[in-house]
Order: C-alpha cells, then sequence, then structure tokens
C-alpha cells in the first residue's frame, strides 16, 4: 500500500477502495457513468511502502528464509491518478504504479507503469547480496 497510514491500518492497508464504485464500473453501459475511487482522501507515501518492505526483507534475510512473496510487480486496474480521490493504486500493493490508458512511463517511456520507490528499495536490496 502506498498511503500515509496503511502500515497501521490493521487489514495491511488494503480496502480504501470503494469496492460498490468498482463493481459498477465493470458493468456495460453504466461504466460510462461511474468512475473507480477510493471511499476517502489519502495522502500518497511510497516512501513507507519501500521502507515497509527493505525491513521485511532484512527480517528475511535473517531469519534465513529460503524465499518468500514481496508483493505484486504490478496491479493493472489500479491506475494512479494524480487527483488522490482516484488513485486507486495507493490500495495496491504493486512495486509499479500501472498509468491510464494512453500515457507512458519516464523512466521506461516504452511501458504503461512506472516504478514506485519499493521497486528501487527491493533492487538495492538484492543488488547488495
Amino acid at each position: 500500500m502506498s498511503y500515509r497510514g496503511a502500515e497501521s491500518s490493521g487489514a495491511l492497508g488494503f480496502g480504501v477502495t470503494d469496492t460498490t464504485r468498482l463493481w459498477l464500473h465493470t458493468r456495460p453501459v453504466i461504466e460510462r457513468f461511474v468512475r473507480p475511487r477510493l471511499k476517502g482522501t489519502y495522502e500518497r507515501d511510497e516512501a513507507m511502502q519501500a521502507r515497509e518492505l527493505a525491513e521485511t526483507l532484512g527480517e528475511l534475510d535473517v531469519s534465513g528464509a529460503a524465499g518468500a512473496l514481496l508483493s505484486t510487480f504490478v496491479t493493472p486496474g489500479a491506475y494512479t491518478d494524480d487527483n488522490p480521490r482516484y488513485d486507486l493504486d495507493m490500495d495496491s500493493m504493486s512495486l509499479l504504479k500501472s498509468l491510464p490508458a494512453g500515457r507512458h512511463g519516464t523512466t521506461y517511456p516504452d511501458m504503461t507503469w512506472e516504478p514506485k520507490e519499493a521497486f528501487a528499495a527491493v533492487a538495492r536490496h538484492f543488488a547488495s547480496h
């Protein structure tokens, strides 16, 4: 999750998307009139997600774990948005931000996503091993 307070939400940060609007957006005809959004206004905090993942990776190293599922690489339908109310990416565990149709990333201009700070944290961890 990439919003301030997700780490202490008690639900791993999940559940801030308005699921009724999300479901309505999947219905033919209705989808044109209903835009998915979050249940409230949240503040993007990619640094928190990166810190949490880095800490977890460190704990896994110390425990001697042979492997673990860290996160989701990308959540294609959870698009980021400049308006926090519609930034569905904040309710996603992905390492990348999905960009709305027609937009491409700046880091990888041919891709429809942009790496989050968590992506860099995971890369740094494994580069040091």
